[in-house]
């Protein structure tokens, strides 16, 4: 087992070679092809088409844990602004009693996290948010997690992020939990 001091983690703004992509897409493949997401492996390959666009974005930012020249996970935010989906989500959430509102010009998005098998439980994951979170302009982070993914969803928890609201996922085959961390963010 590589030790975790012997894994480099990679920040990425604007964008990201074509081998990190190629990297991403197969790691991201993998990882929600799995249980407990079970999604279309087809359909998550085109992480490499959106990826890039995303990372180009205001606020697209893309951490890589790099072991051996593989990725071994990965993290990649964008800004709340440029996530009409997100925006639509979050007011949909808000209620008559107010909700969580948030400014999109300074709320980033953690998007996607995913840690290869082998490498999970060594603090990669938490080293990837750490460095998407790093020295941020913006003043909040949301994400969201599936209802099925129990782990995750209180992973985030004991990382300090406090659920604010439920919307259904896109299909409707099951919840998302939404999550947020006022930033700076530290563990």
């Amino acid at each position: 087992m590589t030790d975790v001091h012997e894994i480099e983690t990679v920040v990425f703004e604007g964008d990201a070679p074509a081998s990190i992509w190629t990297g991403v897409a197969g790691l991201y493949e993998e990882a929600f092809a799995s249980p407990p997401y079970r999604e279309a492996r087809g359909e998550l390959r085109e992480i490499a088409q959106w990826g890039p666009a995303m990372l180009a974005a205001p606020g697209g930012r893309l951490t890589a844990a790099v072991v051996e020249d593989q990725v071994a996970g990965f993290a990649v935010s964008e800004r709340l602004d440029q996530d009409r989906p997100w925006q639509e989500m979050l007011a949909s959430t808000a209620g008559p009693e107010g909700g969580l509102v948030l400014p999109p010009e300074s709320t980033v998005i953690l998007q996607e996290l995913a840690v290869d098998d082998a490498h999970r439980g060594r603090g990669i994951a938490r080293a990837l948010v750490a460095a998407l979170l790093r020295d941020r302009a913006e003043e909040h982070v949301v994400l969201s997690v599936f209802e099925r993914a129990s782990s995750v969803h209180a992973m985030y928890r004991r990382w300090g992020f406090d659920e604010f609201g439920t919307a259904p996922a896109e299909g409707g085959d099951d919840t998302m939990h939404l999550m947020h961390h006022r930033l700076p963010w530290a563990l």
